[in-house]
Formats: C-alpha cells, structure tokens, sequence
C-alpha cells in the first residue's frame, strides 16, 4: 500500500499544482497572453494537433537519432579509455574542458560547416548527450573487483572475454544511469538544434510562438516537450528494469 502510495503521490501534487494554476488565473483574471490555463493550453493543442504531431515527430527524430549516436560512441569512447591509460590521460581531460564551452555557442558555427539541414541539428543533440554517456560508462567499465580479473587472466581469458564477460556486465547498470540523463539532455539539444536553425520541429515552433507572442502556444509546444522527455526517460527506465534486474537502482526512490 505504501509503495503504491509512493508512486502515484508526484502525480496527485502535480494535478494539485494544475488545479491551482487554473482557479488562480480564474480567479485573478490573469490575460491568457500573460499566462493561459492548462485548459487554454490543451485547447491550443487540440486546435492545431495536425501541426503539434508534426513538429513533435521532427523533434523526436532528432532525438532518437542524437540519443542513438551518442550511446554508441559513448561506449566505445569508454571502452577505449578503460583499457589505455594513455588513451584516458590525453584525449579525456580535453574532453571534459570541452563541456566548458555552451553547447548552443558553437551551434551556429555547426550551422555555417555542415549547413541548416539535419545534419547539424543531430551533432548538437550529440554533443550535449555524448558526455554523459562516456562519463557513466567509463565508471562502470572500471567498477570492477581487480581480483576477479585477474583470476581470469590466470585462466587465460583474452581482453575481449573478459571485457564482454565481465567489464561490461558489471557496467550495465552505469550505462542506464548515463542513457537516462542522456535521453533528457537530448531532448534539450533537440530544442537547442532547432531554435538555431530548423524549419520544423517543436523547439522551432516555441521559437516561432515567441515572436508572434502566442504564449498559448508557447507552452503547447513546452508541455508536448516535457511530455515526451518523460516518456522517452521512462522507456530507458523500463529497459534498465528489463535488462539490468540486478541494478539497485532501477527499485529506489532515486531513479
């Protein structure tokens, strides 16, 4: 009972929340264009679905793809930082000054190297999803008991049986940690991408909102973001309870 408790109590304070916003703007008599209701919002979203699953498709493209390509060279940047630490004392503290540096800086200069097309949308959404990936799974790839490495070793176990057998089982659960901050850091850089350059897509239409002052569809486009950042984050979570059974993680509050 009190798990259950648990779980639905962020959505009982969040429909709280929601029902405070509406009674004061009806109460207050605040202008829609200063801040609309949630029902003016869900209007708003009804009245242009065509278009909001659109951009929301465009959006979510970039995503999957940015979260994709940032997974694979995430892990495969680790795997080789975990097995040379020359590899690890050169190019990984380059890249940690590299985070240094706003992502949506060098934005517009990916814009004029690859072009406004999605080629430059996707290397943004890399870029701002790739450092927690490499981060995470590095931590895991090297969480290991040096005991029981090196008594495989003794049993003449090669560097790939005991990195698929044993380094990165044990970094499964570092690996889900970092894909579940990625997944919503993609998310951002998809909105980062399209306030740069895009024709279509959500951040793109809030971009658009704005300079039409139609705050009604500003927060359309806002709540259609947060929506699929929390469904996106919860897939990785289910996958992660899947996949990885073991991991603490996936059963505390904190995930």
């Amino acid at each position: 009972m009190d798990k259950t408790f648990d779980r639905i109590l962020p959505g009982l304070f969040f429909l709280a929340l929601l029902a405070v916003w509406q009674i004061a703007c009806d109460a207050l008599d605040v202008p829609a264009f200063l801040l609309p209701t949630p029902l003016e919002i869900v209007r708003k979203i009804a009245e242009l679905w065509d278009r909001m699953v659109l951009h929301s498709i465009a959006t979510l493209r970039e995503v999957l793809i940015g979260f994709g390509a940032a997974c694979i060279g995430g892990i495969v940047l680790a795997a080789i930082t975990a097995h040379s630490r020359m590899f690890a004392r050169t190019v990984f503290p380059i890249l940690v000054m590299s985070q240094t540096v706003p992502t949506i800086a060098i934005a517009p200069l990916l814009v004029i190297w690859f072009g406004p097309g999605d080629v430059a949308r996707l290397i943004v959404v890399f870029l701002i999803a790739f450092f927690p990936m490499v981060v995470n799974t590095t931590a895991g790839l090297l969480r290991v008991n040096e005991e029981l490495i090196d008594l495989v070793r003794g049993l003449n176990a090669s560097r790939w049986k005991i990195f698929t057998k044993i380094r990165l089982p044990n970094a499964l659960p570092s690996i889900f940690t970092g894909m579940r901050i990625s997944i919503a850091l993609s998310v951002i850089g998809a909105v980062v991408a399209e306030y740069v350059a895009a024709e279509k897509g959500l951040g793109y239409l809030i971009f658009s909102a704005n300079t039409n002052v139609d705050t009604r569809l500003v927060f359309a486009g806002v709540v259609l973001l947060a929506v699929m950042g929390i469904v996106l984050f919860q897939i990785v979570r289910l996958a992660q309870a899947i996949l990885v059974p073991w991991a603490q993680d996936t059963r505390g509050p904190a995930a």
